[in-house]
């Protein structure tokens, strides 16, 4: 293995990582080569060459390993551009086909920003700070407080392959409430609520899937805010989810007083319950009603004709609708990349199939707004102006 390391300097905000695949065996200033001589000219205000004299960008830095004729391995780029000139020189970096004579493939696994990590490092030290200060100056009537909830830090386990905060009744109760956060998991145990776990995020683990489907009654109780919505769009689409609670609108869960949690979860809202007028009343899933309700957001001219091309679609097929919601083409999903370009009126993407990065950024381009899959990456990042719904 070949590992390249350098010490980022003080201006750096972002790193660009990159992993990459080549049908051969190449070395480090192959690559590396390859990457200024096939994105040189491609954006006149980004030449990397002119960057890194600058030191706008800093040394490129590679780790690779061959076997079998294979070299694979990751590329890392310091920034101190911006966001929008660092997003350019990823996707720049991501259209090398070629290093020599072999055949590459370089895919963008993350863009981070170092800054971020400064600030949680500050922020998690300003919180030992904080901590500190506050035991030393605790009034007599706060003792009682304090030890009440260091009773109920010590109650919150580490439950599942991904250490996800829960209460110690998790695995023995029937019922379980999912919440989004540690800090709303130690508010319910204040109030003697002990089966309840955390997501901790949008990406909800896969082994909060497979526990709701073994539970008699799964209560979603989530943040009264758009984050909590997301949070509720997805529980909806890949778990059992039973009943749903909200904390009031703009406030979050972990800060709710007891009266506030009861009344909460006293006004839960049945799946079962949820319903839509246009059907005259019929009962709809949780799932679709989500559908609904996103195709109305988007204000799609015949809801219908999206909804049943997802429920109809056939295994291993893709099809596209434009704005008056007419077909655009119904194809094979492996033809998708070399052909969903020659149909630039498609707004509406679905397909039976994996949503990629590659896929994602052809859409992007093509200015699609609705994308029905039956999958996506673990973490894609789903831009603000594109609706991805899961079949």
């Amino acid at each position: 293995m070949i590992k390249i390391t350098n010490q980022t300097d003080f201006t750096t905000k972002y790193i660009i990582d990159a992993k990459f695949s080549i049908k051969g065996v190449v070395e480090k200033s192959d690559i590396v080569g390859a990457i200024f001589g096939q994105t040189e000219g491609l954006l006149l205000d980004l030449d990397l060459r002119d960057l890194q004299k600058s030191g706008r960008i800093g040394r490129i830095e590679v780790e690779t390993k061959s076997k079998e004729g294979i070299s694979v391995g990751i590329i890392k780029i310091p920034s101190s551009l911006t966001r929008r000139e660092t997003a350019l020189l990823a996707a720049t970096v991501e259209t090398v086909s070629r290093v020599g004579p072999c055949e590459a493939d370089i895919k963008l696994v993350d863009i981070s920003d170092v800054r971020e990590t400064k600030r949680q490092k500050i922020i998690e030290r300003a919180a030992e700070l904080l901590k500190e200060w506050d035991t030393k100056s605790l009034e007599s009537s706060e003792i009682e407080e304090k030890m009440d909830t260091d009773i109920k830090l010590g109650e919150i386990i580490s439950w599942g392959p991904e250490k996800l905060p829960a209460g110690p009744d998790i695995d023995k109760n029937p019922e379980i409430l999912i919440v989004e956060g540690r800090a709303d998991v130690l508010n319910l145990l204040r109030i003697g609520v002990k089966n309840t776990v955390a997501v901790q995020g949008t990406s909800i683990p896969k082994s909060i899937i497979k526990l709701t489907k073994q539970k008699s009654v799964v209560i979603a109780f989530l943040d009264g805010d758009r984050g909590g919505t997301i949070i509720l769009n997805e529980l909806l689409q890949v778990a059992k989810i039973d009943f749903i609670a909200r904390a009031p609108e703009g406030h979050e869960v972990e800060e709710l007083t007891r009266k506030q949690m009861i009344k909460a979860l006293q006004h839960k809202k049945a799946i079962s319950d949820i319903s839509d007028s246009k059907d005259k009343g019929a009962q709809l899933t949780g799932k679709k009603a989500i559908l609904r309700k996103l195709l109305k957001k988007l204000k799609v001219k015949d809801e219908s004709i999206i909804i049943k091309a997802i429920d109809t679609i056939a295994p291993g097929h893709s099809i596209g609708f434009n704005k008056k919601v007419q077909k655009t083409f119904d194809m094979p999903v492996g033809e998708i990349f070399e052909k969903i370009r020659d149909y630039k009126d498609t707004l509406y993407l679905i397909f039976d199939g994996i949503l990629t990065n590659r896929l994602l950024s052809i859409s992007i381009n093509m200015k699609i707004k609705f994308i029905a899959c039956r999958n996506k990456e673990e973490k894609l990042r789903i831009p603000e102006q594109i609706s991805v719904y899961l079949i």
